[in-house]
């Protein structure tokens, strides 16, 4: 993490394009802002791609504290403004603050998402994941509910899928002592002990984990690598389920083999800047989206 010092600090209500909105007492750092804004971005963006649609969500660690994350509290990610970024704990996914209201802390910020454990149990077991995307997308689903076929890296914008195809983390499979009887079985990542279980379910090879009867879950070095995933695996999974039809169901599509898996990698990174600056745009032209931290300025060359 970036070393900060008290430069880095800016006056919240004095940025121009904010009169009117009470949205923090104090002082913010500054990258936080930007991770903020990305935050935000990343909300509306997974939204306008359809990756998201009333559910789903999206977080960052917390540039100035890596013990913590930013992450919206439980609304519709296409709806999400400044005055909805909740900073929250890794440790145990405990709210500790608006994050642009310092007034309202612990258990008077508003109800977060159930499933923020997906998001603090990613946090804690992998230091270097820097943000998390959970979705329902539906075109990963029929990958997710069965093992035969497993999706793999069909195209070179999709490599985070990995040469071995993705893993994918069934509830049913958990033993008593992570899901007990007496727990809802409604497949939502609700505590600390299903989220671990979650997360230790990612492989070296693969930035993504489906979830059977429910959805994926993607981390990323940044948060605009993990949209950027979120966005082309679920392109790449239409390509392999296309291809298989194509196929008359008789044969294997041919995935990326692990060179081409490795070298696309290193190619997708140079690629996400400037999806990230189409997709900002696009966002900033609908109505829907309000992004009250860029106010349309041009999001950063460099993402959180």
């Amino acid at each position: 993490m970036r070393a900060l010092s008290s430069s880095t600090k800016i006056v919240f209500l004095g940025l121009a394009g904010l009169s009117g909105l009470q949205l923090c007492l104090g002082q913010v750092v500054a990258s936080v802002m930007a991770a903020s804004s990305d935050l935000l971005d990343a909300s509306h963006i997974l939204h306008f791609l359809d990756v998201v649609d009333a559910f789903g969500h999206a977080s960052v660690r917390n540039p100035a504290n890596a013990s913590q994350f930013l992450m919206t509290f439980a609304i519709a990610p296409a709806q999400a403004t400044s005055q909805s970024i909740v900073t929250y704990e890794v440790d145990n996914a405990t709210a500790v603050q608006l994050t642009f209201n310092s007034s309202v802390v612990g258990s008077a910020v508003p109800t977060g998402f159930a499933e923020r454990f997906i998001h603090s149990e990613i946090f804690k077991r992998f230091p270097d994941v820097l943000g998390v995307v959970h979705s329902h997308t539906q075109e990963i689903l029929p990958f997710a509910n069965q093992a035969d076929v497993p999706l793999v890296s069909e195209i070179h914008t999709s490599p985070a899928v990995g040469s071995q195809g993705a893993p994918i983390f069934d509830a049913r499979n958990l033993p008593a002592s992570v899901l007990p009887e007496s727990q809802l079985h409604d497949l939502l990542i609700r505590n600390e002990a299903l989220g671990d279980a979650l997360a230790k379910t990612f492989t070296n090879d693969s930035q993504v984990v489906l979830m059977r009867g429910h959805g994926m879950s993607i981390r990323g070095p940044s948060l605009r690598d993990a949209v950027f995933n979120s966005f082309y695996i679920k392109q790449d999974a239409t390509v392999q389920f296309q291809a298989i039809l194509l196929g008359g169901g008789r044969t294997s599509p041919k995935a990326l083999n692990p060179r081409e898996v490795t070298d696309t990698g290193t190619t997708a990174l140079t690629l996400v800047s400037r999806a990230w600056s189409l997709w900002a745009q696009q966002v900033d032209n609908e109505v829907l989206y309000t992004n009250d931290l860029r106010n349309g300025a041009k999001p950063s060359p460099t993402g959180f």
